[in-house]
């Protein structure tokens, strides 16, 4: 039992260092050549786990050997196109200009049923709000809308809204991020006149934010 405990620790642990190594990608983002990998990532790691007499390195050896194969195939795809699109395939235009594309459809075997649910799933109600639709190579729809049905942007309406970037968390849970503080090029004073202001302790912030504008959001454990 000890045997099988082991096992499967160190298999999960070797294939969240393996997946790691293939990159940061969610499972509705694999590519063809990805998930066809992924499946058999788990069956050679459930192998051992269910078969003691079977050697843990006969599915540490196939891993690896699958890893390297990932990491050359992505490392040749970015240096040729053809690869590229043999493997994963190509963008492809579904509507273009308002116009509904029947060959793109039969090529990518999909229902006119299911093209217009993914448009509502987006918001879309018809297809003449539609100006494209294009099916990615990881299978997500991108819409495009007809510019009278786009929504209004700042600078359609000619504003210039202040730019705040990203809100930077300084502390969480009561824990100084010190790192975030040298990335915002701040210092343990400041955020202790940050503190001083709202008459208040670390210990006793929930979440205290910087944005790249300046401004400042504290949430105190006792308002959550």
């Amino acid at each position: 039992m000890v045997t099988l405990y082991f096992r499967t620790v160190f298999i999960y642990i070797f294939l969240i260092i393996t997946m790691r190594l293939m990159g940061k990608r969610q499972l509705g983002d694999l590519q063809v050549s990805e998930l066809i990998i992924t499946f058999m990532l788990s069956e050679l790691a459930a192998t051992p786990i269910s078969n003691r007499e079977i050697p843990i390195l006969y599915a540490l050896l196939p891993i690896l050997l699958l890893l390297s194969i990932e990491v050359i195939v992505s490392f040749a795809s970015t240096r040729c196109n053809t690869l590229k699109k043999l493997l994963n395939g190509s963008p492809a235009i579904l509507v273009n200009k308002g116009k509904l594309s029947r060959r793109a459809l039969s090529d990518n075997r999909m229902e006119v049923d299911e093209l217009l649910s993914e448009l509502r799933q987006k918001g879309f109600a018809s297809l003449d709000e539609v100006d494209y639709a294009i099916l990615e190579e990881n299978g997500r729809l991108s819409v495009f809308p007809v510019p009278k049905y786009a929504p209004v942007t700042c600078g359609d309406m000619q504003l210039s809204p202040t730019r705040k970037g990203i809100a930077h968390p300084l502390i969480v849970d009561g824990k100084i991020i010190e790192r975030e503080l040298d990335r915002c090029r701040k210092d343990k004073a400041w955020l202790e006149k940050q503190l001083q202001k709202r008459k208040t302790q670390p210990e006793k912030v929930f979440l205290l934010t910087l944005d790249d504008a300046g401004g400042v959001v504290c949430l105190l454990r006792e308002d959550i």
